[in-house]
């Protein structure tokens, strides 16, 4: 069996996922695995059944156990990847099983964590309720948002292309100014920090910060019967995503087309 530096090489190269939050711990569970007769799929369905269990957990305000099994949910993300890469059992059930994580996992602990801040077994907070209920339902629409370009691609694209008036090539947007060394001004400031707030919806990051929330909470209010600090959490989180959301509908509109030729050109050049 290779080591853990070689399978490193082997299974984690441009592949996706956040290198110390994900890859750091999973490839010492992969090598477990490995010799044993579980298998990719199997790591799937357990990760996807441990992330539903995790909402399930913190939605009756057991916090860091639910936090916990989150986390353990994200890690078998990367590991069941490794698996069929070392192994190549490549499968579409495999592709399907990650896309339904993606579309329920998250959005179904965020919605548990909504449930247990608003304290909705009890004297429910409605404003939080509200905004973290409808964040749940933006977080699984920007997902499948995101696979919509794939969609129209083969259908109804690829069915009748001479329907759709699609650019030749992708607009070049980069130009020699766009290429010279950017100087600090208040606008990419701005960008910088909006593109960092878009990152910290990212599974690692998200579950990072409501880690130090939660932490900050009991070392700040030690005693309060409530979730001060996860409310806020949570409706910040709802808020974010469904501006993302709106703007993500509204971008698409305007460049679908580039991107169907951008599948176009990619599948062509194949």
């Amino acid at each position: 069996m290779e080591s853990i530096k070689e399978l490193r090489v082997m299974l984690q190269t441009n592949v996706l996922g956040h290198p110390i939050l994900q890859r750091v711990p999973s490839i010492y569970i992969t090598r477990l695995l490995l010799p044993t007769p579980v298998t990719s799929i199997q790591v799937s369905v357990a990760m996807i059944v441990v992330g539903v269990l995790a909402g399930a957990i913190i939605s009756l305000g057991y916090i860091w156990e639910g936090l916990a099994l989150i986390y353990v949910s994200l890690v078998l993300d990367a590991v069941d990847g490794e698996i069929v890469r070392y192994k190549k059992t490549f499968s579409m059930r495999g592709v399907y099983l990650d896309l339904v994580n993606h579309l329920v996992v998250f959005e179904a602990f965020f919605l548990g964590l909504t449930f247990a801040v608003s304290e909705l077994w009890t004297t429910p907070n409605l404003v939080v309720l509200a905004a973290g209920v409808v964040g749940a339902l933006t977080m699984g629409m920007r997902r499948a948002i995101g696979d919509l370009p794939r969609i129209l691609f083969v259908r109804p694209y690829s069915e009748r292309p001479e329907l759709f008036r699609i650019p030749a090539t992708p607009p070049h947007t980069h130009t020699e100014a766009a290429t010279a060394a950017p100087r600090l001004s208040p606008r990419k400031l701005l960008r910088d920090i909006l593109w960092g707030v878009h990152e910290l919806h990212e599974g690692g990051y998200m579950i990072v910060v409501l880690v130090a929330s939660y932490a900050g909470e009991l070392l700040l209010f030690p005693g309060v019967p409530h979730y001060p600090v996860l409310s806020w959490a949570v409706v910040l989180y709802a808020t974010t995503s469904c501006l993302y959301l709106i703007r993500e509908i509204i971008g698409g509109f305007y460049t679908i087309e580039d991107r169907i030729a951008s599948l176009r050109d990619w599948f062509a050049s194949k």
